[in-house]
Order: C-alpha cells, then structure tokens, then sequence
C-alpha cells in the first residue's frame, strides 16, 4: 500500500494534516508523546498491562478528540489570540496624577 500524505497545500498556505493546521499538528505529537510516557510509567511502576493499555488508550483518544476540537473552534490562529487575550489586563490603573497635571495641551 502506497499511502501518500500531503503536508503542503501551496504557497503562502499553513502546513496541513488530516484538517489539523498550524500549532495543533505539534499538540497532536505532544498528546501522543504524552499518553506513550504515562503508558511507561504506569507500566513501571507496576499496574496491570490491562489498566495501563486502557488507560493509555482513553488518555489518548481524549487528548486527540480535544485537539481536533480546538482546531475546529479557533482555527489556525485562534487558540494563540485567545490565550494572549486572556493575558491582557482588563483595566489599566495610573497612580502617578502628578505626571498628567502638568502636561498642558497644544491648540
């Protein structure tokens, strides 16, 4: 079998896969990075095959059903300016009156 996987569409588009576009091709990897570690460790330490496997498996079928869907709701860019505007203060305070009493305006 043959399989062909496109990554680029064209010039000047974003990189896609499977309908994941931009950053969440990389929260894709990390999800499944991360589910294969807890598979690791769990195993380690001693759980059963059975309840790491099972685990394993919905940890990573969450994660992935959630990048998909955050993909589907913000778009290429979108999780990045949601974030970056939860981060932006909602009022700005100035303290110093000093500063603007002498400021005069020029007509």
């Amino acid at each position: 079998m043959d399989r062909r996987y496109p990554l680029n569409k064209g010039l000047g588009r974003p990189v896609e896969f499977k309908g994941l576009v931009g950053q969440y091709i990389f929260y894709l990897v990390g999800v499944v990075l991360g589910a294969f570690f807890a598979f690791i460790v769990m195993y380690l330490i001693g759980v059963s095959t059975y309840i790491c496997i099972l685990l394993t498996l919905g940890l990573g079928l969450f994660g992935i059903s959630r990048v998909f869907s955050l993909n589907a709701k913000y778009g290429e860019h979108g999780a990045m300016k949601a974030s970056a505007k939860a981060r932006q203060p909602q009022m700005i305070v100035s303290r110093n009156h000093r500063l603007f009493k002498n400021l005069k305006r020029h007509e």
